[in-house]
């Protein structure tokens, strides 16, 4: 898929445009974007730690690292949610402990603490976002984290009220989800468990963000650190709302759209490449 993307920017602008900019790669940058990947890493391993608590199992710190780090391979390539990243952590802790139901209720809590953090994130770095979407769009952003952060707050504090979606499913389905919904309420009375749990989350997420502008300053791109943050969320938000294998080709679309815009400028080659380089840095780290 990269190389089919590549194709399309090299019949537009030129080999020597796209392999210039990549020869003047400054390799410290690149080395920062794949520290921020492994930083955020370790906000992720500590919070999955401090839920899987909330269940009432207790892991050995070496099992966890080995454990995201597999699942991050796996997420390399699938479409995410409970697949892959996530679906690697349920089955791996549902086999150590047969607990398949908390296992399974620790990573869809984690899902919607992650959105509600990367809903914090993006409404943090919309004071930036003009140039790119102008006010109504920066409203706009707001407005719909703001509501996904209201529903999320919802299920977390009655899990039960959405029951009642579930009585149009065949039996089968609603006892699990009864189970599940059992099992997320093993955090009612764990308010500061939560809030640690939403606050790693946040640095999870900000720290992703920050692989792309490490990424944008390792070719040089002299937009602000504020503008390409908030441009970062953007192509992670593209990546979020169809399925498609770790968002290949929606993340430099987004980037292309937002880059190449009339307000800001950027030449193709370069706002291909800033997603690709930060993305490059990530997979490294899921390949080694």
């Amino acid at each position: 898929m990269l190389v089919f993307i590549f194709r399309k920017v090299l019949r537009r602008d030129g080999a020597e445009d796209l392999f210039g900019h990549l020869s003047e790669l400054q390799w410290s940058w690149v080395a920062a974007a794949v520290l921020m990947q492994l930083v955020a890493i370790g906000f992720s391993t500590v919070r999955w730690q401090r839920l899987l608590v909330g269940q009432g199992i207790h892991a050995p710190w070496r099992f966890l690292g080995g454990s995201i780090m597999i699942a991050r391979f796996w997420g390399a390539f699938t479409p995410g949610g409970f697949t892959g990243f996530g679906g690697w952590r349920i089955y791996d802790i549902a086999k150590h402990t047969g607990k398949t139901a908390r296992a399974t209720a620790t990573i869809g809590v984690e899902m919607i603490l992650g959105q509600l953090a990367f809903g914090v994130v993006v409404m943090a770095g919309s004071l930036f976002g003009m140039r790119f979407i102008g006010t109504e769009g920066v409203l706009l952003v707001n407005a719909v984290f703001l509501g996904i952060i209201v529903v999320g707050l919802a299920f977390l504090a009655q899990p039960q009220l959405f029951l009642f979606f579930t009585r149009f499913l065949p039996e089968g389905i609603r006892a699990r989800v009864q189970t599940l919904t059992d099992a997320v309420g093993a955090y009612r009375g764990k308010a500061a468990l939560l809030i640690q749990a939403a606050l790693l989350g946040v640095g999870t997420h900000a720290f992703n963000n920050l692989i792309y502008v490490c990424a944008a300053r390792a070719l040089g791109v002299e937009l602000s650190l504020g503008e390409v943050y908030f441009a970062s969320s953007l192509q992670i938000l593209a990546t979020l709302i169809p399925a498609s294998i770790n968002g290949i080709g929606l993340r430099e679309a987004a980037a292309v759209a937002l880059y190449t815009s009339p307000a800001i400028g950027l030449p193709l080659a370069i706002a291909v490449l800033i997603p690709t380089l930060g993305f490059a840095c990530e997979m490294l780290v899921s390949a080694f």
